[in-house]
């Protein structure tokens, strides 16, 4: 480790919290630092900070090593001989197709080439999402290579959570610290669910709320004392995200409650002739013993509902979907038609927004895209996009791309976004709707629509990473480059083309 990075680590987490670790250095630099006075202990840092910053902008020599670390044990696994291929993926190929390219090797039985594990541990290091397919080819000496640079101790031990646990959950970012828990959840959930519970005592408010926020990973009945201990907190944001988590338990004590406020304004009556009328009318008044689940008797200054829809919004965005199928008998899309004709329709559809987002309901997400979303809603397409399996996801996305209302939002959005959604080890994008897809791409890039879309040049390339070998072709070939609305794109398409290239070469082992 540099000498910068321990002060780097004391300036983010604070003097008070962790006080730094003043370099010991010899010769002139060290005389130099010997000489900043300390009787503000926060700007000695800064001027240590900046001295070590300049010397290392101006260049130095790494310190000998006092002790030579073991040799690395030999791999079982054989190295992948496609060293030429894979330093130019690594180099500036897109993530995916980095990540396409780990996963191949593993498949095959083989490891990265000795050669490549620095490049690829800086890959991993710059993205996490890289990290899980990267760490199945990195092999024993990938693993004693990464011990020996703190950059990239994330490879060490597999990844494990728990060889990270005393130096980035005692003294990492919080952002480390969230990353290790979500890490720990899915290995641990109890050892990790313990850690916040004793960090709820000592944190800060932006914390306890970052840290109640990871039990979303693995979130099970048994997080629930937690949870509703903390509907208690000082804090109005833990309060808030405990709530809404509890919200996606229906048998949590605190999602009972809810649909117990709810129960005594729906009505669901079977008639002779209309069969199940559901009625719903809102709250007369307010409930003290509502407060006590976090739902607010004064309405937001600017809200543009009524009070009486406010106190209903609050007790349905916290209602668990399956209740309202249950007691109404009607499926998601009959219950949004409802809400339609509802004297409390904002009420209803807004809530109902809401507790989708936390609960990530596939059939209620089908139903939301067949409707107007609420405006300034926390739901937008993309979100429900990516609650959808795959198959519905894409057909979506088609629809999307196709339809001419869909031109209000950039191409490049609805590209980028729909990738993004995807993990990195998503399967292909079927034939049939890759070729649609490319083929109405083209057309709209070929008639100007999208020359002033520059998002979409890079969009483009990593739609190519998702595309069957079916389809390599309608992407590679047929575009009009003497046309003038298509030249932007030149550069683009000749990527796009060394990128299918390099992807037909990893069919190959």
């Amino acid at each position: 480790m540099n000498a910068l990075a321990p002060l780097a680590t004391s300036a983010l987490l604070g003097t008070e919290r962790r006080a730094p670790d003043w370099p010991m250095l010899e010769g002139a630099l060290g005389t130099l630092l010997s000489r900043i006075p300390r009787d503000s202990v926060e700007k000695a840092l800064l001027q240590a900070a900046g001295v070590l910053g300049t010397c290392q902008l101006a260049g130095f020599l790494p310190a000998r090593a006092g002790n030579v670390p073991a040799p690395a044990t030999d791999d079982a696994l054989p190295e992948d001989s496609r060293i030429d291929l894979l330093t130019s993926i690594l180099t500036d190929g897109p993530e995916r197709l980095q990540a396409e390219a780990f996963i191949k090797i593993a498949a095959a039985g083989r490891q990265l080439p000795h050669r490549l594990l620095p490049r690829a541990l800086e890959c991993g290091r710059r993205s996490v999402a890289l990290r899980p397919s990267l760490l199945r080819v990195l092999g024993r000496r990938g693993e004693w290579l990464a011990a020996q640079n703190d950059s990239w101790a994330y490879a060490v031990g597999g990844g494990s959570a728990e060889t990270l646990i005393d130096d980035v959950w005692q003294h990492g970012s919080l952002d480390q610290r969230r990353l290790y828990l979500v890490a720990l959840r899915e290995r641990d959930a109890a050892k990790a669910r313990e850690l916040v519970r004793e960090a709820m005592s000592t944190e800060g408010a932006k914390e306890r709320t970052a840290f109640i926020e990871c039990l979303a990973t693995g979130l099970t009945m048994d997080d629930q004392d937690l949870l509703e201990s903390t509907l208690t907190d000082k804090s109005k944001e833990a309060r808030q995200t405990a709530a809404r988590l509890l919200s996606t338990l229906p048998e949590s004590r605190f999602a009972q409650r809810m649909a117990a406020h709810l129960a005594s304004f729906v009505k669901a009556e079977k008639k002779l002739l209309r069969g199940t009328v559901v009625t719903l009318e809102a709250p007369n008044a307010f409930d003290a013993a509502w407060k006590a689940d976090l739902i607010e008797e004064s309405k937001p200054k600017g809200a543009s509902m009524g009070e009486r829809a406010w106190w209903l919004f609050q007790i349905v965005r916290s209602v668990p979907l399956s209740w309202w199928e249950a007691q109404t008998g009607m499926n998601p899309a009959e219950c949004l038609a409802l809400a339609q004709k509802s004297d409390w329709k904002d009420a209803l559809l807004q809530g109902w927004a809401e507790a989708q987002a936390a609960q990530r309901r596939v059939e209620w997400a089908e139903a939301f895209l067949g409707i107007s979303l609420p405006p300034n809603g926390p739901l937008t397409v993309f979100d429900l996009l990516e609650t959808l399996p795959p198959t519905l996801r894409e057909t979506y996305f088609l629809k999307l791309v196709t339809d001419n209302d869909a031109k209000m939002i950039a191409l490049s959005t609805i590209v980028d976004r729909f990738i993004k959604g995807l993990p990195m080890d998503a399967p292909m994008l079927s034939p049939a709707v890759a070729v649609k897809a490319v083929k109405i791409l083209k057309q709209r890039i070929h008639s100007g629509e999208a020359r002033y879309d520059w998002q979409l040049r890079h969009s483009l390339v990593e739609l190519a990473c998702l595309l069957p070998v079916a389809a390599f072709d309608d992407l590679a070939k047929g575009w009009e480059l003497a046309k003038e609305e298509t030249q932007p794109f030149a550069e683009a398409i000749a990527r796009i083309g060394i990128v299918l290239d390099q992807r037909k070469q990893l069919q190959n082992p």
